[in-house]
């Protein structure tokens, strides 16, 4: 089974879990001037429209340690006071029918992702996510339709609200888990929040920071939460503490891939596929690796238009060419695809370590991981 496949079989379970717990909310939450149903049934759609990257990841890592023919459903759920031998449950309540502990985890991690986007865009300012409206816009659209002094900071403030929505309603879902993973969701989303001030402070100032600034908020904003959290989640999960070492080298690796190919695939992917207009790094003045060790080696004419590109919201497509046109004509490009697939060969490393090293694994689920390495490396969007 293919990484692709694998996602298909169980992305349904995991929008049952994330339509469950907001239907839920929904009901149970009072209706402050009829606005509270609306909230909750945008919050749903809104994270229901992801890739649920992080949610799957963390099936595939509980696949791995189960006994299945074939991956795609998770193991019997266990007890939810804490991680630990399996329990056993009639066949309702395994994955898949009516909902589990296991796809509840995934949604837990889907309802993060999607609170920290809102958060995310608020702050880069960003317009589009999806195709659609970042939620401030949107807010801010509605706003002004309703004639709302201040539109646009009503609508940054509501996306503030509904991104603690989808922090706390999350955190109800991982409050049915132990305490070792609760803290491990804690430690690892503080080292996001940490990597994502720096990050801001870089967009701050004028000096392009180095290389190797860059690649630490990488590793703590993007690497360590979009991959190893999910690994290392799905592995308590199933009372696999043991795999933990080799699940973190492979996520950390794979997480560094994941940010390259977003930077990459915003100067040069597909419009449509992305959601979001090509080269909005370049219109934010986003200091990628792509732009730090481009710069350097730019002649004085060209650092001069560079410079007036760079940061500029009225960036063309023209202004987009030409700096893809200096990209390939450095070799920046053929640069970082060397350092991703240097990342890729430690990851391809450290899994065969897994393999090697821990017992009982789940072949088919290791193959499916392996895949999704490969995967990391040709994505489109």
């Amino acid at each position: 089974m293919s990484f692709h496949d694998y996602s298909k079989s169980i992305r349904e379970g995991i929008s049952k879990a994330i339509g469950a717990e907001l239907d839920e909310a929904r009901n149970l939450y009072p209706s402050f001037s009829g606005d509270s149903p609306g909230m909750f049934d945008l919050l749903k759609k809104y994270s229901l429209a992801g890739k649920m990257l992080r949610g799957i990841l963390a099936c595939l890592s509980a696949d791995l340690f189960t006994k299945k023919a074939a991956p795609g459903l998770l193991s019997k759920p266990r007890s939810i006071s804490s991680p630990g031998p399996l329990q056993d449950s009639s066949p309702e309540q395994i994955p898949g029918h009516n909902g589990t502990e296991g796809f509840k985890l995934a949604a837990a991690l889907e309802l993060l992702q999607a609170g920290l986007l809102i958060h995310d865009d608020i702050m880069d300012e960003d317009s589009l996510r999806r195709g659609l409206p970042t939620m401030h816009k949107r807010f801010e659209q509605e706003s002004s339709i309703s004639g709302a002094h201040n539109p646009a900071h009503l609508g940054e403030a509501l996306a503030l609200c509904a991104g603690d929505i989808c922090y706390f309603s999350a955190w109800k879902l991982l409050s049915g888990f132990g305490v070792e993973i609760q803290r491990l969701f804690s430690q690892e989303l503080v080292k996001v929040c940490l990597a994502q001030a720096r990050d801001v402070r870089f967009g701050a100032h004028g000096r392009f920071p180095e290389l190797a600034e860059v690649l630490e908020v990488y590793t703590y904003k993007t690497a360590r939460y979009t991959i190893c959290l999910p690994l290392a989640a799905g592995a308590l999960a199933e009372g696999r503490a043991d795999a933990l070492p080799f699940l973190e080298d492979i996520g950390l690796n794979l997480g560094l891939i994941f940010q390259l190919r977003d930077d990459y695939l915003g100067l040069f992917g597909d419009e449509a596929r992305l959601g979001k207009p090509i080269g909005s790094d370049l219109r934010e003045g986003k200091k990628t690796p792509y732009m730090i060790l481009l710069y350097p080696l730019l002649s004085d004419s060209e650092k001069q238009r560079f410079d007036s590109i760079f940061g500029n919201e009225s960036l063309s497509s023209a202004d987009v060419e030409y700096v893809r046109t200096l990209i390939h004509r450095h070799g920046i490009d053929k640069s970082l695809e060397k350092t991703e697939r240097e990342y890729s060969q430690k990851a391809k490393t450290a899994l065969s370590r897994l393999l090697s090293t821990i017992p009982g694994l789940n072949q088919h689920a290791a193959a499916v991981l392996k895949d999704f390495v490969e995967y990391s490396l040709a994505r489109t969007n």
